[in-house]
């Protein structure tokens, strides 16, 4: 005779709720993939100047994406700089 664990519906649902709540959780993280900053905004999240973002992306220390003229940072490159935003200060 099969035994039936009397609590297995219970230990189901409960992973359905898990798969549910770390889907939510990585939800915010795909979205931030997709979110962009102009220069002026990521100058204001950095708290430097415009004309020190604008350098360092030229540079390469800060990683950016030319859309037509204009050039566009990813919210996971700009918290990789925020990061490092003492040594951006000061970088020559």
């Amino acid at each position: 005779m099969e035994t039936v664990n009397p609590f297995q519906i219970i230990l189901d649902e409960i992973n359905e709720v898990k798969k549910l709540l770390y889907s939510i959780q990585k939800e915010p993280e795909l979205e931030l993939k997709k979110k962009f900053y102009s220069f002026k905004e990521a100058s204001a999240i950095l708290k430097l100047d415009y004309q020190t973002v604008r350098s360092h992306v030229l540079k390469g220390n800060i990683k950016a994406e030319k859309i037509g003229r204009f050039y566009r940072i990813n919210h996971l490159d700009l918290m990789s700089a925020l990061q490092d935003v003492k040594s951006l200060k000061y970088k020559r």
